[in-house]
């Protein structure tokens, strides 16, 4: 079945008459992410459809995946003014991604001028890509650049060992996903996703929820409060960023001196050093336990205070600023 996107048909033809139309440069794309955004995230829900367990991490890593793959993809064709033939089945499988986001944003129970807009601006995009000429020779495939596993003795490797400790099945055995309950697993691909995240965008990601709810109305204080608090607790885990980046400062002042180099984050195994340095390794982990703030389990507890902080501050908003309401 063939969704019909309620559009003009005169402002279609003369989308494919222009030049490229991409979304992602147009003046109000500020107020058009966060609506596409949460389209993407509703076709990364559904990749995995059919599939038990599956945790919020891994759909916003989808998430991500697919916008970037929407931005870069499109600024490639876009800068290219056409598609070579090695190309063709990648341009075809961006047009269905952007034909499904369309699907999504048009199943919204409130089709307004505003959305109607975005629609609009969206299949511009989409038809572009549709007429783009063909080209001679041979064009760059995308590929995301990124090999999301973490090299054994790298930092975030090492970092994900110690953090894992209090869950692993045998205490004694690997590390290793057979040997790791759940939960662990579950905090292992948070680390995971917080070594590749790239955390200025998540920011601005946050910062364009921000902007699309003191803007959005008909709320309250309470409302508005409420949804701002549920808002911060969602982007609160940038805290990881912080203590991750601090933490690698500290043990590379340590390290790099023994090391006789720079140390990569991602790249540099640091198993040999710590094999003939063995305080050094115990350095390590004592960095890595006071940066985790881990209990006598073992345990981190990074978010407990920017929670309650969080927490907080909204539960005096909603006693202090609401009577009104």
């Amino acid at each position: 079945m063939v969704t019909k996107f309620n559009l003009d048909s005169a402002k279609v033809q003369a989308a494919r008459e222009e030049e490229f139309q991409n979304v992602f440069d147009f003046p109000d794309f500020i107020e058009i992410r966060p609506i596409l955004r949460e389209a993407v995230r509703e076709v990364a829900k559904e990749s995995f459809a059919g599939k038990t367990q599956v945790l919020p991490v891994q759909i916003e890593r989808m998430t991500t995946a697919l916008e970037e793959q929407l931005e870069r993809e499109t600024r490639k064709y876009e800068h290219q003014g056409g598609v070579y033939p090695n190309q063709t089945k990648e341009k075809a499988e961006l047009i269905r991604l952007f034909t499904h986001v369309l699907q999504v944003i048009s199943k919204r129970e409130v089709i307004d001028e505003e959305i109607e807009d975005i629609i609009y601006t969206v299949n511009q995009t989409r038809l572009s890509l549709i007429h783009l000429p063909s080209l001679e020779g041979t064009g760059k495939l995308y590929a995301d650049d990124r090999d999301e596993e973490l090299l054994p003795g790298t930092f975030y490797y090492l970092v994900a060992q110690q953090l894992v400790q209090p869950y692993l099945i045998d205490p004694q055995g690997p590390f290793a996903p057979t040997n790791v309950t759940k939960e662990g697993r579950h905090l292992v691909l948070k680390l995971t996703t917080y070594a590749f995240r790239d955390w200025d965008s998540y920011l601005t990601h946050q910062y364009d929820e921000e902007h699309a709810l003191a803007n959005e109305r008909g709320l309250n204080r309470k409302e508005y409060y409420d949804r701002m608090e549920e808002l911060e607790l969602k982007y609160a885990d940038h805290k990881y960023a912080e203590v991750l980046a601090d933490l690698f400062t500290a043990v590379s002042r340590f390290l790099e001196p023994d090391a006789g180099k720079e140390i990569g984050i991602m790249t540099t195994d640091l198993s040999s050093l710590f094999t003939k340095q063995p305080l050094l390794r115990l350095k390590f982990q004592q960095a890595v336990k006071e940066a985790f703030q881990l209990d006598e389990n073992g345990r981190e507890h990074v978010m407990d205070a920017v929670l309650a902080d969080i927490h907080h501050k909204y539960d005096f908003y909603r006693a202090n600023f609401t009577e009104e309401d």
